[in-house]
């Protein structure tokens, strides 16, 4: 019977060290100055469910007071460098453990695992660890170009993809010709963990604005970056106005008097032809 017992035990043990499950990616990468998330989901043994909960993020291959990124219930306990850039994007209540780092830094890369710990004394550390990569920041944003007829309206998007959001999330703003007047709309999209910002800019530009530049800019509280678009504008036949913009407006009326001169050249012509024909 104590061996049945025994027995029956040792398979709820089991049963019990297979629900600690986590899910994190191996390696991630991200930009210095940006922000980045890692994905994190959990599971645990059921018994637990109800169970008040904290969780701890370590940056390192082991856990240890020196190496805290973040602590849900104690911040103190945070390492000095990550106060106020980390914290989690989900509720631990819901399994969600994703962490996000703000205003990413050189020295942040590294490895980095998941800890829960439940006030009953039960605890667990999530393996195999994140290696986060730190790159340069080399993002920018992507401008989409649409027809633009002078004295239209015409809407311009700007997008771009991040993981990051909360206070750190990047901003878009636009860089306009000053005689110019335009409103702009911001949303954001989430497709998985993939945030999408974008921004549209509505604005009725005039002919003379052909070949000014019209900039969409990201910005992070340490980094930014710029795209610029060179405003292509056609008149409302749908021809480039070049002459005009190219060679002035002497030009064009020294060109407007030669072809008027030209055409009463050829008038002149006609007449004395036709007056000499006429003789004979």
């Amino acid at each position: 019977m104590i061996g049945k017992s025994y027995f029956l035990l040792s398979l709820l043990q089991v049963g019990l060290s297979q629900e600690w499950k986590g899910d994190t990616p191996r390696e991630v990468t991200a930009q210095e100055g940006s922000c980045v998330q890692i994905p994190c989901h959990y599971s645990y043994p059921s018994c637990l469910e109800n169970q008040p909960r904290g969780g701890v993020w370590f940056n390192n291959g082991k856990a240890g007071t020196s190496s805290i990124a973040f602590h849900s219930k104690d911040h103190n306990r945070e390492l000095p460098r990550f106060h106020n850039r980390t914290r989690l994007s989900g509720v631990l209540k819901d399994s969600d453990c994703s962490l996000i780092i703000n205003n990413i830094r050189r020295e942040d890369a590294g490895p980095y695992f998941f800890r829960i710990e439940f006030d009953s004394s039960n605890s667990y550390s999530y393996y195999p660890v994140t290696q986060l990569h730190v790159s340069d920041f080399t993002d920018k944003p992507t401008i989409f170009p649409a027809e633009i007829i002078a004295g239209k309206r015409v809407d311009v998007s700007c997008t771009l993809n991040t993981t990051c959001n909360g206070t750190a999330a990047p901003v878009l703003t636009w860089d306009t010709p000053t005689d110019v007047p335009g409103s702009v709309s911001n949303t954001v999209t989430q497709h998985g963990i993939t945030l999408t910002y974008t921004s549209v800019l509505t604005l009725i530009p005039l002919l003379k604005h052909h070949g000014h530049n019209l900039s969409c800019r990201v910005r992070y509280p340490s980094v930014s970056s710029e795209r610029t678009l060179v405003l292509t504008v056609q008149d409302s036949g749908g021809e480039i106005l070049h002459v005009i913009q190219i060679l002035g407006i002497r030009a064009v009326i020294f060109l407007v008097a030669v072809v008027i001169t030209i055409a009463g050249v050829c008038v002149w012509e006609g007449q004395t032809v036709k007056g000499s024909r006429q003789t004979v």
